[in-house]
């Protein structure tokens, strides 16, 4: 019996899944931020909310959850495969730490959101958000790269 080792990329179907969960994570924050910010209606006191920005932040919890699941998805072989064969591991860590630091903020904004942090915590969750696709991008580039040009560590000089 002939073994076959893990892959690293992902299989077409489970990509497409990965790319659709992340997108509606990113389009129904990016619109509920347009909605809240750029598009509020006149009201009876003055502007208001739009009626869709409620749907498109509950569209952004939903797709945060699916997001969870996504992750959990690439955590048992690409990134375990990743680690052990020293491919991508940098913006692999980058990544997993730029994804904690959304879910940890996303949580704190629906748990702990108070006058003591409404300065940074927003601001900290929409920035990292919305420069998501920039790190995924980096990532799958990075990992895209010919073998033959991975850089490799050398025992006198460790990085």
């Amino acid at each position: 019996m002939t073994h076959h080792p893990l892959p690293i990329r992902f299989g077409p179907r489970h990509k497409r899944t990965l790319y659709a969960v992340f997108l509606a994570l990113w389009a129904s924050g990016a619109l509920w931020l347009l909605f809240h910010y750029f598009l509020r209606v006149p009201g009876e006191f003055g502007e208001t909310a739009h009626p869709l920005e409620t749907w498109w932040l509950r569209l952004h919890g939903l797709a945060a959850f699916a997001s969870l699941v996504a992750i959990g998805s690439v955590l048992p072989v690409h990134a375990r495969r990743g680690w052990q064969l020293r491919r991508n591991h940098r913006t692999g860590v980058a990544m997993k730490l730029w994804l904690l630091l959304l879910a940890a903020t996303g949580y704190a904004l629906y748990y702990f959101a108070s006058e003591a942090n409404e300065a940074w915590l927003p601001l900290t969750h929409w920035i990292a958000g919305l420069a998501l696709p920039l790190a995924g991008l980096v990532h799958i580039r990075h990992g895209r790269r010919r073998p033959g040009r991975v850089l490799r560590r050398s025992p006198a000089h460790p990085v």
